[in-house]
């Protein structure tokens, strides 16, 4: 029997960033002049249109060869009033899935994929424990409708990466700028994945169901004591807090005169598999400054995000996820360019650490991000992680890159 078959090939989605023809809490955001300050950049314009132009886009996806493909249902199209649900939407993501399966490729639901419905903030913030039961009254939903059809589900996508966004940085909705609501969010998000883990395991048993969490990784910008210690810390933080938290049932994390977090939070370990996302390395750099006392920069950035390409830090990566027992499906990994060559050879040298260490790893998939061209969050649609081109001046027309061919390629020959 061949193994690969059963190995999840596969690309990656979110709605929001794809579908178009949505108003939620991040287009509300655009209209009250929120990204970068001027309401030039990003605009999201319909995304690239995939909710309208689906059926064209997964004749594409097909000749991807791909056998799954990893994707969200947008929560702002499903619940666009607070516990009033769409069933129109509902019905076309159930077209959607049931297509999939026909083309043999095995759907992989992300229930949260950052965004939210325009009412959520305001009445229900990550930040207050009522969040838990809003959440989960939505992905109740979206489960009885789609559990019958779906093995493998994500819950979260990148939980830290949005708290930090949205309630440390100030970058995405609400927009807030506190560390320990940070830390409050990312507990009362972990404690909505165990409530909704529990209901897809009793709807489902045999469902594996993660979540899909960022990894950077990181190493000191000099041969500087401070500079190492501080590159642990943020690698404890960033990489290995939420993992811990799953084993050990406690959420902490100290950062001398930043944030200083505790709290006792029952997970026991309630994940049958870890997600990794991973693009780039970081260095990092003590500097005078009380506000934020170090920096994080790329030493040689090589895409078009300014990412520093480093394929030798999935190696790390997968043997860090892997020490806490769990199965490993690699839920994200891409590149922004526009140089096809760059691209291919991005993902030839990422696939052959995925072929070298999966075996030892338990890892089930690798998706490349993304399927197409997306809108990308703090960028707009100048930034192509895609397969397939969209041209946004030409009525979203699609086109396969040669990057998309030599994955194409790949799979034919590892699966046959």
């Amino acid at each position: 029997m061949n193994k690969n078959k059963e190995f999840l090939f596969g690309v990656a989605t979110s709605a929001f960033q794809i579908e178009g023809n949505i108003e939620n809490d991040f287009t509300e955001w655009e209209k009250l002049e929120n990204f970068k300050n001027d309401f030039s950049d990003p605009k999201y314009e319909n995304g690239s249109n995939h909710w309208k132009l689906w059926e064209n886009d997964f004749e594409l996806l097909k000749k991807l060869n791909v056998n799954s493909y990893r994707f969200s249902i947008e929560w702002s199209r499903i619940e666009p009033i607070q516990n009033q649900f769409d069933e129109s939407a509902i019905s076309q993501y159930h077209k959607m899935i049931d297509r999939l399966l026909e083309y043999n490729i095995e759907p992989v639901i992300t229930i949260h994929h950052f965004t939210h419905p325009k009412w959520f903030h305001k009445f229900s913030p990550w930040t207050s424990k009522n969040s838990i039961e809003v959440f989960f009254n939505f992905a109740r939903k979206v489960i009885e409708e789609f559990s019958g059809k779906i093995k493998y589900w994500v819950t979260f996508n990148e939980p830290l990466v949005w708290a930090l966004a949205s309630y440390g940085e100030g970058k995405f909705p609400p927009g807030d700028h506190d560390l320990t609501k940070t830390m409050l969010a990312i507990e009362n998000i972990l404690l909505a994945h165990v409530k909704v883990f529990d209901f897809i395991k009793q709807k489902r048993p045999n469902a594996k169901v993660g979540i899909a969490k960022h990894f950077i990784v990181f190493k000191e910008g000099r041969d500087f004591f401070l500079d190492k210690k501080l590159s642990k810390r943020i690698n404890y933080f960033f990489n290995t807090m939420i993992l811990e938290a799953f084993r050990s049932n406690l959420l902490t994390i100290y950062f001398p005169l930043l944030l200083n977090y505790t709290s006792i939070i029952e997970l026991n370990n309630k994940i049958d598999f870890w997600g990794v996302n991973y693009y780039y390395r970081l260095h990092t750099k003590i500097i005078i400054n009380y506000k934020v006392p170090f920096r994080l920069y790329a030493k040689k950035p090589m895409t078009d995000m300014g990412w520093e390409v480093y394929p030798k830090g999935l190696k790390k990566i997968l043997k860090l996820v892997a020490n806490y027992g769990k199965d490993i499906i690699i839920t994200e990994n891409g590149i922004a360019t526009n140089d096809e060559k760059l691209r291919i050879k991005f993902i030839k040298k990422h696939l052959k650490i995925v072929t070298k260490y999966r075996k030892g790893k338990n890892i089930l998939g690798y998706f490349y991000w993304s399927f197409i061209d997306n809108y990308e969050w703090l960028e707009g649609k100048s930034k192509r992680f895609g397969l397939v081109h969209v041209n946004y001046t030409n009525g979203f027309k699609r086109k396969i890159k040669p990057s998309g061919k030599f994955f194409a390629n790949y799979i034919k020959k590892m699966i046959k």
